[in-house]
């Protein structure tokens, strides 16, 4: 589960969408302006307006709410507020613009709480679109605890069930899958982990040195040298090896993770 203990906030149960809406028509400008800030500078939303976002939708589930309160102080649970927004995001009643401000806000918290956070898109480091944010996510499975990334579209009860999965796949003992989910472009919701897992792992090794001379085969590499200088009458003593070399070389190919006194590597 999160590192926090999570209690949801006592809020309405169904959201009062004509309150929203009423909240909206007062800030809707001042809400507008700083996207349109936002956008020029190609940036997140700055903190006043997320503030004024929170408050808006924090209309909808009622004073006590996480939304509310994070837009009265600017803090808050990052989980608790995350929930809130989230059960407004998928509601079936939630308008096209109540969306797009969950998106804006949820952004913004998230790069805030969680600085980190990556991008399913490599062409896009900073999307203003929740399911496209790989969140860093403390997870805990038996024993074992661990960092993996999921969407910014995924609540606690998705993050449980994303436990109990790992729990199915022995994750407590695997230590290979572990530094696979560790992996900032890994999204650990893909719906198969486990075929992710099999088609990216390359293998386990001894330590990083270990790793880069099995990856760039170096026996066969210092054979080839070896009987390149015997065609020339050379002798060759002794073969030295450049790991800055083989890791610059390998950089493009294989991600090397350690992890558990071992280096895991896989595809990229």
């Amino acid at each position: 589960m999160s590192e926090f203990e999570l209690r949801p906030a006592p809020t309405r149960e169904v959201p009062d969408w004509r309150r929203l809406e009423v909240t909206m028509q007062r800030f809707g400008d001042r809400i507008a302006e700083g996207i349109a800030k936002a956008n020029e500078l190609k940036t997140d939303i700055e903190v006043d307006t997320a503030r004024c976002i929170a408050h808006t939708l924090g209309r909808a589930l009622g004073r006590e709410s996480a939304l509310a309160e994070f837009g009265r102080t600017g803090e808050g649970i990052y989980e608790r507020i995350r929930d809130e927004y989230l059960g407004l995001y998928r509601d079936s009643n939630a308008a096209a613009w109540v969306v797009d401000l969950v998106d804006q806000l949820g952004s913004y918290l998230i790069r805030h709480y969680h600085p980190d956070a990556g991008s399913t898109d490599r062409r896009d480091k900073l999307p203003r679109q929740i399911d496209r944010i790989l969140v860093p996510t403390v997870v805990r499975v038996g024993e074992a605890t661990s960092v993996v990334h999921i969407p910014g579209d995924y609540d606690s009860a998705a993050i449980a069930t994303l436990e109990d999965t790992l729990g199915e796949l022995e994750f407590e003992d695997d230590s290979a899958l572990q530094a696979f989910l560790t992996l900032p472009d890994v999204n650990a919701m893909s719906g198969d982990i486990a075929q992710d897992f099999h088609d990216n792992f390359v293998g386990s090794f001894a330590g990083e040195e270990d790793a880069l001379e099995s990856l760039c085969d170096i026996n066969q590499r210092e054979q080839d040298v070896r009987e390149f200088a015997e065609e020339r009458g050379l002798y060759v003593d002794q073969v030295s090896v450049s790991y800055d070399h083989l890791r610059d070389e390998t950089n493009d190919t294989f991600d090397l993770v350690e992890h558990r006194g071992a280096t895991h590597a896989f595809w990229k």
